[in-house]
């Protein structure tokens, strides 16, 4: 007798399941992400062979543009609004919870405390204009300091409440064209406010001599 052989059917896989979650995920993700608010400035920062990479997180930036005026970012909604907090009452600048808030949640700024106010309820087009004035870092009005201190302070009392895990890693962004005096302010303020250490952002180039030795 002939032996009877079995039908072969084409295995399948039900894949309803996988496109379900895979649909939730993508939902989840464009639901949560934030975009990175655009900086007010463009900097062209020169060029080094360092290969020193910055943190992900948990830093205080400080940019300086082409003509001198000086911005400052700083990572941590949770810090940014201690430091907030902390300055509208040393310098009793009125600024309401909702004003405040925005100031947490907001990017890079560049303008003297008594134009805050003023700059927080311009729409989000006009904050990031090239018009901002910068914060006020020379020798007779250094208001630069004073934020850069009491950020410091924020993160340091963060770290202390478990909510970041490192303190912060403070970074100078400067255009190659700033002039150097404009470099030497900031400088200044960092030493006068016992920051001794801090990283120069650059453009990565090729070693020399990496490249002779090949």
């Amino acid at each position: 007798m002939p032996k009877h052989k079995p039908q072969r059917h084409s295995p399948s896989v039900d894949m309803t399941a996988m496109c379900d979650v895979s649909f939730l995920l993508l939902t989840f993700f464009m639901l949560t992400a934030k975009a990175k608010p655009q900086e007010p400035v463009v900097v062209d920062t020169p060029s080094s062979i360092s290969e020193t990479k910055l943190p992900d997180a948990g830093t205080l930036t400080i940019l300086v543009d082409k003509d001198g005026k000086v911005f400052l970012d700083m990572a941590g909604q949770h810090t940014r609004m201690s430091l907030i907090n902390d300055m509208n009452e040393q310098y009793q600048m009125g600024l309401t919870e909702e004003e405040k808030f925005k100031f947490s949640i907001y990017g890079v700024f560049g303008v003297p405390r008594a134009a805050l106010r003023q700059w927080l309820a311009l729409p989000s087009s006009e904050r990031q204009s090239s018009n901002v004035p910068g914060i006020p870092a020379d020798s007779t009005n250094n208001e630069l300091g004073p934020w850069v201190h009491n950020a410091r302070v924020a993160q340091f009392r963060m770290k202390q409440e478990g909510v970041v895990k490192d303190e912060y890693v403070i970074v100078l962004k400067a255009d190659k064209d700033t002039p150097y005096p404009a470099i030497q302010r900031v400088v200044n303020t960092l030493v006068d406010v016992n920051v001794k250490k801090f990283n120069l952002i650059t453009n990565m180039e090729a070693d020399p001599n990496k490249a002779g030795a090949l």
